[in-house]
């Protein structure tokens, strides 16, 4: 799946038609917050990095581009039990 990049205002948002990641640049100090949520529901939020190191634009992206296609593998919590003493 091809992605898709766009800028609203300061930030910068690449996506998959599945997931965006919103990078957004510190103010304050060298970095940037990449958020991945859920497209149009920017409530559901997967996962938030803080990256605080001075970034070029293209090394950014590669982050962003990782972060984007991520897979996550599901915890079966069945396996999980509490020993009752």
């Amino acid at each position: 799946m091809f992605e898709t990049l766009s800028q609203n205002g300061n930030d910068t948002i690449i996506s998959n038609g599945t997931f965006e990641v919103r990078i957004i640049p510190k103010i304050y100090d060298d970095g940037y917050t990449l958020t991945k949520v859920v497209k149009d529901k920017p409530l559901e939020i997967v996962e938030v990095r803080d990256i605080r190191l001075p970034l070029s634009e293209s090394e950014i992206l590669k982050e962003a581009k990782k972060l984007l296609k991520q897979i996550y593998e599901s915890v079966d919590l069945g396996h999980f039990t509490l020993s009752q003493a």
